[in-house]
């Protein structure tokens, strides 16, 4: 049997960020035994990145035992819950686990970032607290969200001056242009969707560096590529 059982008695909900800003799709205790889906993860090769993820990703092929029912199932909760057509292939899976020290970022590695697809989100895969996902309004624009042509180029301005020096952290708070709106919980076995345009950063609880690979960090990412 597939590892990516999914608990069709969990119960999806919206969540509000900021001021009634930014929309987060949650659904708690979302797999049947995550943590099946833990020890397979650990079993991949988990090559390393090639974006700006600072760690490691390993891809699960959509002919994988398990995935095209799991690509089914959130592509009708979420096509109910944004009213959007998103069709299930439009949806890409992997693992992740975060890998690399923060004397080690490189450009916009470990920075608030926006994502170049509609939706994102990711499952936490982690038994203990190795964090969650930290959202952020820029204090420049005064917006969560990169949507306006200013906020667009200003997106351009952020992401050319963070490439032109090294980071020396993981951003996880308040911090020069950037203000901590909320942290969401990396509790185990919780999906939380967001839309591709909102700040957000990785939360860091333990060095990355640290224990072999079964002891890094863990999501499973669900990228949404297309709407409708």
């Amino acid at each position: 049997m597939s590892p990516f059982e999914i608990n069709f008695h969990s119960k999806p909900e919206v969540v509000w960020l900021g001021d009634h800003e930014v929309p987060l799709f949650v659904i708690d205790d979302f797999y049947v035994d995550p943590q099946k889906v833990r020890a397979f993860a650990f079993e991949r090769s988990f090559p390393d990145s090639q974006a700006y993820y600072p760690g490691r990703h390993q891809p699960l092929d959509p002919g994988m035992p398990g995935i095209a029912p799991f690509r089914v199932f959130v592509s009708k909760v979420l096509s109910h819950a944004t009213k959007r057509n998103i069709s299930p292939e439009s949806i890409n899976t992997d693992f992740s686990v975060l890998t690399t020290a923060e004397n080690a970022l490189v450009e916009n590695q470990g920075q608030p970032h926006i994502d170049g697809t509609p939706m994102l989100g990711v499952i936490y895969l982690n038994v203990q607290d190795y964090g969650g996902t930290v959202f952020f309004r820029n204090r420049d624009t005064g917006s969560m969200t990169v949507v306006s042509p200013a906020e667009k180029a200003h997106y351009e301005s952020v992401t050319k001056s963070q490439s032109e020096k090294r980071p020396d952290t993981y951003i996880t708070d308040s911090q020069g242009a950037w203000e901590k709106v909320t942290a969401i919980e990396g509790r185990l076995n919780r999906l939380v969707i967001w839309p591709g345009n909102v700040w957000h950063s990785v939360e860091v609880k333990v060095p990355p560096e640290q224990g072999s690979l079964n002891e890094k960090r863990l999501t499973q990412r669900v990228i949404i590529n297309r709407m409708a």
